[in-house]
């Protein structure tokens, strides 16, 4: 463990330098990364629902339910007053 800086402050310096990311953001994130890499799938391209390629449709679904979803983790991992 990294211990803080004597002002209380993260160590801007070692190993760990980058801010401590909560177990629900990193699914959330990692869940995001793979959805939008699977989307890219060349054999995602050639299927069409609707007349629009499926490609369309996981775009669509990442642009609307992305924010939501991070937006609900963030008020859920919250401390409460």
């Amino acid at each position: 463990m990294v211990e803080p800086n004597a002002d209380g402050a993260p160590p801007t310096c070692g190993p760990r330098s980058f801010f401590p990311l909560p177990r629900g953001e990193r699914r959330v994130l990692g869940a995001l990364v793979a959805a939008a890499a699977a989307a890219y799938l060349p054999p995602l391209r050639a299927i069409e629902i609707a007349g629009v390629a499926l490609f369309g449709w996981l775009m669509a679904a990442l642009m609307v339910f992305s924010p939501l979803l991070t937006l609900w983790v963030f008020w859920r991992g919250r401390p409460r007053a």
